[in-house]
């Protein structure tokens, strides 16, 4: 993950869906709610990606330092 800080935004929870996302957090050790929004988030984007492009991860680039041709 990158250092980078992202920006805030404000989301208001019901009980029953912090309780969720609560369950989530010590299920995979998180720090706060807010990260196992952020988990939850990633997971669901990957799946999408992986359901579009057949793939598990984005293209990724060729490093030069390869087999001689």
């Amino acid at each position: 993950m990158s250092a980078e800080k992202m920006t805030p935004h404000q989301i208001d929870l019901s009980d029953a869906e912090h309780d969720v996302f609560d369950r989530v957090r010590r299920m995979h050790g998180l720090a706060s709610v807010a990260e196992a929004m952020e988990w939850l988030v990633r997971i669901r984007l990957r799946k999408g990606i992986e359901q579009i492009t057949g793939r598990r991860r984005g293209p990724r680039l060729v490093s030069s330092g390869g087999k001689p041709q």
